[in-house]
């Protein structure tokens, strides 16, 4: 006789998924990009998680997301990227970059500056970032994670992780047009270093070279 899972059961197993986050992993297509969005409290806009294959090794892919004076080539909106500020020790190491983004009607044009950490991790790298001047934003954090993929070698796994408290009355309405801008900037990230490292060699080098240089502990943005 095959036994019989009972509603009450079935209720408490479901309960115990949504509450722990432990529902299975997705599994990501090499063109999806899956998103996830946290309601933190007293925020206007949500924590965003978002995953992405990139058909890119871990240092490529960082390489490209991190080339800080190249990001206005491939981000949507993206008007200016400048690295402005790089202190680099053996033990830590921070690049501020000055940013211009082109915003909806009525929100002004963001002007802002973020500072970036990198880090090797066990399983490829790490970027952090945080808000040091902004006109349109009251705290901006986030991270990106770039793994290899644990089943395809040849893909890095990117997770990306971005809160962002905006200062304008308006926000709240254009809190869908954020996540589709930022589902828009994932997409360029990945579709910008797998055209580059089939089409331009040389400046993926330039960039992993420049990832190479900090985390030995040298200044590689401004030298």
């Amino acid at each position: 006789m095959k036994p019989v899972l009972s509603p009450l059961f079935l209720s408490f197993v479901l309960c115990f998924l949504h509450c722990f986050n432990v529902w299975p992993e997705k599994v990501l297509t090499a063109t999806e990009i899956t998103v996830r969005s946290v309601k933190i409290k007293d925020k206007v806009w949500p924590e965003v998680h978002a995953k992405a294959l990139i058909k890119a090794d871990p240092l490529t892919s960082v390489a490209i997301f991190a080339a800080y004076d190249y990001q206005k080539n491939y981000i949507p909106k993206l008007i200016k990227s400048e690295v402005s500020s790089e202190k680099v020790t053996k033990t830590s190491n921070a690049t501020e970059v000055s940013y211009s983004m082109d915003m909806p009607w009525p929100l002004d044009d963001s002007e802002y500056i973020h500072g970036h950490k990198l880090e090797k991790v066990e399983s490829g790298y790490k970027v952090r970032w945080y808000m040091v001047k902004s006109n349109v934003a009251q705290d901006v954090r986030g991270h990106a994670l770039f793994e290899t993929h644990p089943q395809n070698p040849n893909y890095t796994l990117l997770t990306y992780v971005s809160l962002i408290s905006p200062n304008s009355f308006f926000a709240g309405i254009f809190k869908k047009v954020m996540v589709s801008d930022l589902i828009k900037s994932i997409e360029a990230i990945r579709d910008t270093t797998e055209e580059l490292l089939e089409k331009n060699p040389q400046l993926i080098k330039k960039y992993q070279d420049k990832i190479k240089v900090v985390l030995e502990g040298k200044p590689a943005y401004l030298r």
